[in-house]
């Protein structure tokens, strides 16, 4: 995330700091060690002049912006909180009570404590909204996402649509990332209420700002899939397999062969849905519903041979799955092995008792029995 801490204004040391011009030369020399980037420096400095004048509040929050640079984030909120208290009586409508705040919001963001986060952002939201100040957008993304990792998903929504929609004067590849993520956090609420069309939309955001995103990449094709199965659309299928492929150059693993291989396989494009789901078949020996896709897929494609030998592994494993032993009495029935296809089907109708099955049985009974 791209932080942009407020800098303490001059106008501090002028009004609330300089009583001797020894402190004047160290505040000085502290601002100019901060500015070059010598934190720990200026941090020394700042902390002498805390020990002379306890009421400095310009040197407190120097103090914290000093540990927040140093990333040390469990020691800011304690000078920015002196800070705070200062400024609030020496002169409230600075505009770093509001820095203050913005600092210790995003500290505790870091350390992942969204609980804390909450109620400094949303101060620092409120004075710079008050004030028609300029509001950082890195401050809106902590927020949403604090709301977001609390599963507070109403509050998280409305800040991240606000977030995706917000214009920035950074157009940096950072910036964009930040856009992309905000994108994916939204889509993922709206993925969770089976809000489909608004979680595509914004998941194709989220891949578009940052195409190597591979959760984001995951629950766009989960979602096209679950919206192509309510719809029966063709296109929602083949654009999830799509992102699959997208995903596969990424990170070639089990749980893309899964999205591959279910996308394939609901696009019915059979002969591309063998490989994905042979990898997850034969790394996943016991599991029969990995098979069974795996099965159809072959069966489908026209590989009878291969396409027995997957169904016959299902239905080891799931012996009354009554999807195998129907696919596998279609494939010996297709290869003219009625005697086979007899046995199969006879478990069909045992194990569901369906009257069509039953036709079926007697439909290839006649047939086995005219084969020589």
């Amino acid at each position: 995330m791209q932080l942009a801490v407020n800098r303490a204004r001059a106008t501090i040391s002028v009004i609330i700091l300089l009583a001797t011009s020894i402190l004047a030369s160290d505040w000085d020399r502290g601002v100019a060690l901060y500015n070059k980037g010598d934190y720990k420096a200026a941090l020394a400095e700042f902390q002498d002049i805390v020990m002379e004048r306890p009421d400095a509040a310009g040197a407190w929050y120097y103090i914290g912006l000093c540990e927040f640079k140093l990333k040390r984030y469990g020691r800011v909120e304690l000078p920015l909180s002196h800070a705070i208290d200062l400024l609030e009586i020496q002169s409230p409508s600075s505009a770093d009570v509001a820095g203050a705040w913005y600092t210790i919001g995003i500290s505790h963001y870091l350390q992942a404590r969204y609980d804390k986060a909450l109620d400094p952002l949303e101060r620092y939201i409120q004075i710079n909204s008050k004030a028609k100040r300029e509001i950082d957008p890195s401050a809106r993304t902590a927020l949403a996402r604090s709301y977001f990792f609390l599963e507070r998903y109403d509050e998280a929504q409305s800040l991240l649509a606000t977030t995706v929609t917000e214009k920035s004067p950074n157009s940096s590849a950072e910036r964009s990332k930040e856009h992309a993520a905000n994108s994916y956090y939204l889509g993922a609420i709206y993925f969770k209420r089976e809000d489909d069309d608004r979680a595509i939309a914004a998941l194709r955001e989220a891949v578009k700002g940052n195409p190597e995103d591979t959760a984001a990449m995951e629950l766009l094709a989960e979602s096209l899939m679950r919206k192509a199965r309510k719809s029966n659309s063709d296109a929602r299928w083949l654009e999830a397999a799509e992102v699959g492929e997208k995903l596969r150059a990424v990170r070639d693993d089990l749980k893309t062969a899964n999205i591959l291989g279910r996308a394939y396989l609901g696009a019915k494009q059979f002969a591309s849905a063998v490989r994905p789901l042979e990898k997850l078949a034969r790394a996943n020996t016991d599991n029969g519903q990995a098979w069974l896709y795996y099965g159809i897929a072959l069966s489908r494609s026209g590989q009878m041979r291969k396409a027995m030998e997957a169904l016959e592994i299902t239905i080891q494993l799931t012996p009354d799955s009554i999807p195998a032993l129907s696919e596998l009495g279609y494939v010996y029935e297709s290869d003219k092995q009625y005697q086979q296809a007899l046995r199969i089907y006879e478990k069909a109708y045992a194990a569901s008792g369906d009257p069509a099955m039953k036709a079926t049985v007697e439909r290839i009974r006649a047939l086995a029995a005219q084969q020589p």
